[in-house]
């Protein structure tokens, strides 16, 4: 990306080109808001295309019970039509509290970001007798590793030595992000 690749023009844009922010609205209500990916502002996780983006959050939505005008999903003046259905819990109309329904969006933010954090994520490897092992420290995508099923990793030094480095960008975040989200096998170690 950096030298603009010729002939492969699929590598000179971000694949992931939506992503998803959080803003305070005038009466302290968190938003969440998709929106075309921009560097300058510090996005939860972003998308390829706004029809996952979308349907991603209408799931978040679902799981984490937030107001569907809150997140654009339902674009009205009064309450959202999941209030009427009783699926809301009047948020948008003022019946909760900010502070108890920001606490449900930052339940969010915390469970999609992991900035700030280290942690190990393990899962299977290239055959039956391995597995992988990706670093994150601080927040940072430091690498991979493969490892035998035999040897258990214990300490972070071990990691470290037969760690394959790589570059962290907002690409392998994305990754990464969409990854943890999606794996089924996945084991999050935190240090």
């Amino acid at each position: 990306k950096i030298n603009k690749p010729m002939f492969n023009r699929a590598q000179r844009k971000s694949i992931f080109q939506f992503a998803l922010y959080a803003e305070k609205d005038e009466n302290g209500y968190l938003n969440l808001i998709l929106q075309k990916a921009d560097g300058r502002k510090k996005e939860i996780t972003s998308y390829a295309s706004i029809q996952e983006a979308k349907n991603a959050l209408f799931r978040i939505t679902s799981h984490y019970q937030l107001c569907q005008k809150f997140t654009g999903l339902y674009i009205t003046k009064k309450e959202c039509f999941q209030y009427k259905i009783k699926e809301c819990d009047g948020a948008c109309i003022g019946k909760i509290l900010p502070e108890e329904y920001n606490q449900r969006v930052q339940e969010f933010i915390d469970k999609n970001s992991f900035e700030n954090e280290s942690m190990i994520l393990v899962d299977r490897g290239r055959n039956s007798s391995e597995h992988s092992a990706i670093l994150i420290e601080n927040g940072i995508y430091k690498g991979y590793a493969f490892y035998d099923l035999n040897y258990q990793i214990t300490h972070i030094e071990i990691l470290k030595n037969i760690l394959v480095p790589m570059q962290n960008n907002r690409d392998t975040r994305n990754i990464i992000q969409a990854y943890i989200r999606k794996s089924k096998t996945l084991k999050v170690i935190k240090f």
